[in-house]
């Protein structure tokens, strides 16, 4: 392995791990956000929060990205052992 293929997979893989190490949460705390709405104070001191449609269909549309991050994760690991006992090569992945 020269020194390029060495830095080209180091490149890679720091920026996955940005993506989802940093990126998942970022969008988690967007999605919490966006369905929470903003506050306003009543006369007598209590927080209402009112989100807009816009707000809880962007929320919904945060939170499956993260479901489905989270699916495709767990089948990513499992998929020697799902190819092993269903014969299911879900990825293409497997010989």
């Amino acid at each position: 392995m020269n020194f390029s293929n060495l830095f080209g997979s180091l490149v890679d893989v720091t920026l996955v791990g940005l993506l989802l190490g940093a990126g998942l949460p970022a969008l988690f705390a967007l999605g919490i956000r966006l369905a929470h709405g903003p506050s306003a104070v009543t006369a007598d001191g209590t927080v209402t929060h009112h989100a807009s449609p816009f707000g809880k269909a962007a929320a919904t549309i945060c939170f499956g990205i993260i479901i489905m991050s989270v699916a495709v994760g767990i089948l990513w690991v499992t998929k020697s052992t799902i190819h092993q006992y269903f014969s299911w090569d879900i990825f293409g992945t497997e010989v």
